[in-house]
């Protein structure tokens, strides 16, 4: 078996030393070239240095022994199918033309062909990989070692390392080339992803940078940071994955910024309408004080004139009480007034039945009138006395109508609660304005009493008179008796009148005395109830007191609270949108 390489069969035995053909290029041997035990040509090396036991080529790059090679019956043939059997990278070998002749498994297998699809065909006519570079190493019989490139197989792509080697034969003439596929995917899949991780790393630095940038507004008290992630400019999956990651903690930290902030604006305007508040308190308290101190004032005058008038009262009612006794002992006096009115008519009568027999009887009148006019001076002492009681009826209206008006004064500083009091002395001035009307009649008819007593007297003396001219004056003594008669009737109707306005004046001075009872009562009361007032609005004062105190320290309160908030820089609604 034979190729553009040699065979791989053992080599012949040749007849001729100096005549013989190159198993590789069929050319004459020249007299630099080696030949080995079995006549095969080897490498000339005429022109290699010997450098101890081994020669070295020109170029310094091989070296071999200097007395032969235990290669020297191996043929490049040989040499090539047994490093194509013990590699494991895909290896192919093309001709000086690019023809396929050789290929391992690993290179078939990179390819997708099967054995036999390459032998026979050129390089060229497939486009799998570059293969413009086989081209170059074929002209320039240079190598290329290690470029990196890729092989597209059924649109899988592979990421390979391809080495190229040209093949010179024994003359030193190009006879083709191998080329060696490293598969590196993996290595070149490891330096993406370091590469995506550096690109990563920058990116989360940026992140990392934006959100240190955010947190350090926020942490001077600015709320009105507006989080965003930038694009990433890698449009790797992992970095993708991170953006959405991180859009999401923006969007959470925007939703926290936006409540925080919410909050502080809502608190700001709390502690500012506390602080209002605080001061409306503190001024109200203030001014409840001031209100507080003179209602305490006011309630301590109120407090002081109901005790005046709890003792105006109790003097009142002793002044009703003298007046009620003095009011029976007028109607006693009256009753008995009345009888001896009543006496006196009987009287008269009698003298006038007796007229005739006056003069019988004359000095028996003379006696019944002197007594008469006894009897009618001790009426005119009482009716003396009644008048001074009358007198003293009149001072107590007169002074009840005082009392009457103060405590009406004193209803009117009591408001509401003093209206029934006002209403208790309007019906006292009431009834002491008709004691003192009755008291205005009484006066009348005493002085008119009065009038008939004196004419009485006269009438008296003139019969005392008209008795001691004689006999001849009994027809003027019977009319006189009978004016007298007359006169006694009227002075007995008057008298009835008299007692009737005492017996009525008795009554008015019962109620009057239960009214001032029932007013001593209720100023006793309003005394206890403006005592538990001025205790009240005592206590009403410490409260108010311990109010304002209390507002005082909420206004030092909002007020910290406000230059606590101030610091912070916050959006509302009238600010609108700000940049981040």
């Amino acid at each position: 078996m034979s190729s553009a390489f040699g065979s791989t069969d053992p080599p012949e035995e040749s007849g001729s030393d100096t005549d013989s053909i190159s198993a590789e290029s069929g050319t004459p041997e020249t007299p630099s070239q080696e030949r080995s035990a079995d006549g095969a040509t080897t490498v000339d090396v005429s022109d290699w240095d010997t450098v101890g036991n081994g020669l070295v080529d020109p170029g310094g790059d091989v070296e071999r022994p200097a007395e032969g090679s235990p290669f020297g019956h191996a043929t490049a043939e040989s040499i090539i199918v047994s490093y194509l059997r013990g590699s494991t990278d895909p290896i192919f070998v093309v001709d000086a033309e690019g023809n396929f002749t050789h290929s391992n498994r690993e290179c078939r297998d990179l390819f997708g062909r099967v054995p036999g699809e390459l032998i026979g065909t050129n390089l060229f006519e497939y486009d799998e990989a570059d293969n413009s570079v086989m081209r170059e190493v074929l002209d320039t019989g240079e190598a290329i070692q290690n470029l990196e490139g890729v092989v597209e197989v059924d649109d899988e792509t592979v990421h390979v390392s391809r080495t190229f080697f040209p093949l010179f034969d024994a003359a030193g003439e190009l006879a083709g080339a191998i080329e060696i596929n490293r598969d590196v995917s993996e290595r070149v899949a490891a330096l993406d992803r370091q590469d995506t991780l550096e690109e990563y790393r920058a990116y989360q630095n940026e992140v990392i940078a934006a959100f240190e940038r955010w947190t350090d507004r926020l942490s001077r008290g600015d709320f009105t940071v507006e989080p965003e992630i930038p694009e990433p400019d890698a449009d790797h999956e992992e970095i993708r994955e991170a953006y959405d990651r991180f859009s999401r903690m923006a969007a959470d930290l925007s939703g926290a910024i936006e409540d925080v902030n919410d909050a502080l604006v809502d608190t700001r305007h709390t502690a500012e309408r506390l602080a209002e508040i605080s001061d409306d308190l503190v001024d109200a308290g203030e001014e409840t004080t001031t209100a507080t101190a003179e209602i305490d004032d006011a309630s301590d005058a109120v407090d002081e004139m109901a005790s005046e008038q709890a003792e105006q009262a109790t003097v009142a009612k002793e002044d009703v009480a003298t007046l009620a006794t003095a009011v029976e002992q007028i109607s006693r006096n009256a009753t008995r007034i009345e009888e001896h009115a009543a006496t006196a008519s009987n009287r008269t009568e009698e003298g006038v039945e007796d007229a005739e027999t006056a003069l019988e009887r004359i000095r028996e009148a003379m006696a019944a009138s002197e007594s008469n006019v006894e009897h009618v001076r001790g009426l005119e002492a009482r009716m003396d006395a009644i008048g001074e009681m009358a007198d003293l009826i009149a001072d107590i209206a007169d002074q009840t109508n005082l009392l009457a008006l103060n405590a009406n004064i004193q209803a009117a500083h009591a408001d509401e609660s003093g209206d029934g009091f006002g209403v208790v002395a309007d019906e006292i001035k009431g009834l002491a304005d008709e004691s003192k009307a009755s008291v205005a009649e009484i006066a009348d008819d005493l002085e008119d009493l009065r009038s008939g007593i004196e004419e009485t007297m006269t009438a008296i003396e003139r019969s005392n008179r008209t008795v001691e001219t004689g006999a001849d004056a009994v027809d003027g003594v019977v009319d006189h008796i009978e004016e007298i008669e007359t006169a006694v009737g009227k002075t007995d109707e008057e008298i009835r009148t008299i007692s009737q306005a005492a017996s009525e004046q008795a009554a008015t001075t019962e109620t009057v005395e239960e009214i001032v009872r029932d007013l001593s009562e209720r100023s006793d009361e309003i005394e206890t109830q403006m005592a538990s007032v001025s205790t009240s609005i005592d206590r009403q004062i410490d409260t108010i007191e311990r109010v304002v105190d209390v507002s005082e320290t909420v206004d030092d309160m909002a007020a910290e609270m406000e230059a606590t908030l101030a610091a912070f820089e916050l959006e509302t609604e009238e600010q609108g949108d700000i940049g981040s």
